[in-house]
């Protein structure tokens, strides 16, 4: 017999269950994989033999026989693959059959692959190292991704709990004498979606919408970065436009080269009556008064953060006297394919919020998106994010 490549340990060790009610094929089938490298061979003499060994010996294959008394392989075989246990467990089939028909049923009753009687040694071994192998890497892909999928599950919980919970909006909204709603849904990823507010002094508080490039894990760190470098940086005692610049001065110098942010940071000024902000590359913020019928499209413009250090922002300077709105969002809400209608635009989104304008900000946040959710497709393809403020 040809000599086969030597096993490494984990195949060695991996056990092997042979099924046949005859002695001297168990024992010619030990003997090939014994020399084959196969260390732990376990025997059974029948189907349900074989049913009681499985949870037992936990194979990695099973060497099964059609014809036994008892239980024969076939119907072993369907027991085999109707219990949660043992439903992908390989089964090699060994059969006295050749005809066409009686190896499609073999096949079609769950066999991973069939041999013929009498036993080609080097057949069997082939096919029982194969489907081994195909289970060895079956299971560390399991393994990687149930992992995966707990990582996934603690950094989407990590990002939605770096954004402003509903105690930290009621404390502005006491402190400024204003109203906040808001909303982040992420998407079936992780994304590169982020929202702060932070309180400045007694008059003044600041809202930024922030959106780093792609999705999954490295969009993801990008956002928790941003949000430890605003913790470090404290809150804007300077304009909008000059804590931007530091903002990406700091991002520069470790974002990768693909990668960037998008960003609007508002400044209201609940004494003077101001609204003061500075973009980069975002989503115009949306704004007017109560009672109007306009809805006023901001400046988003600006170069995005994180790619070129020296950039320079520039302040806008609107009033915002009691009575006043602001509306900020991110591009999902804007580049959402929706059922019957396509995508919104900043139009579309100016005019769902002048429908709602005069309501109180939750009340108008809820009726902008729930007309959008209705027929955006679920889950989002992007992160959504949406704050209203009402003054």
């Amino acid at each position: 017999m040809p000599q086969h490549p030597p096993l490494t340990d984990g195949f060695a060790n991996c056990p092997i269950l042979v099924v046949d009610d005859e002695k001297l094929i168990r024992l010619f089938v030990e003997a090939l994989l014994k020399k084959s490298g196969f260390t732990v061979i376990a025997f059974a003499v029948n189907g349900v033999d074989a049913l009681e060994m499985i949870p037992k010996v936990r194979p990695a294959c099973v060497i099964l026989d059609v014809n036994m008394p008892v239980m024969n392989g076939l119907e072993t075989l369907a027991r085999i693959r109707s219990a949660e246990n043992s439903r992908d467990l390989p089964v090699l089939v060994v059969t006295a059959h050749d005809d066409r028909d009686e190896r499609n049923n073999i096949m079609q009753a769950g066999a991973s692959n069939l041999i013929s009687k009498p036993i080609n040694g080097d057949l069997l071994v082939e096919r029982v190292t194969n489907l081994v192998e195909r289970n060895l890497l079956i299971e560390q892909l399991s393994r990687f991704h149930e992992r995966l999928t707990m990582e996934l599950s603690v950094a989407a919980t990590m990002q939605t709990s770096a954004v402003p919970t509903a105690d930290d909006l009621v404390i502005i909204e006491q402190k400024y004498g204003v109203r906040l709603a808001s909303l982040f849904k992420p998407s079936s990823e992780l994304g590169g979606d982020y929202w702060s507010v932070q309180s400045i002094d007694p008059g003044r508080f600041a809202i930024l919408t922030a959106d780093f490039t792609g999705h999954g894990i490295s969009a993801a760190l990008n956002t928790f970065r941003l949000d430890m470098l605003l913790s470090r940086l404290g809150v804007c005692q300077s304009s909008p436009a000059e804590y931007m610049e530091t903002i990406n001065q700091e991002l520069s110098a470790v974002m990768p080269v693909d990668q960037f942010c998008t960003m609007v940071y508002v400044v209201i000024d609940v004494i003077n009556d101001l609204m003061i902000y500075s973009a980069a590359g975002a989503p115009p913020p949306l704004y007017g008064h109560v009672g109007s019928d306009e809805v006023i499209t901001g400046d988003g413009s600006g170069f995005p953060l994180g790619i070129r250090a020296q950039t320079k922002y520039q302040n806008r300077e609107v009033a915002f006297p009691e009575g006043s709105f602001l509306f900020m969002y991110s591009d999902a809400l804007y580049e959402t394919e929706c059922e019957d209608i396509g995508v919104l635009e900043i139009e579309g989104v100016a005019a769902l919020a002048a429908i709602h304008q005069n309501s109180d900000a939750a009340l108008a946040l809820n009726g902008v998106l729930s007309e959008f959710l209705e027929k955006a497709p679920d889950p989002l393809p992007d992160d959504l994010t949406a704050v209203w403020l009402s003054r």
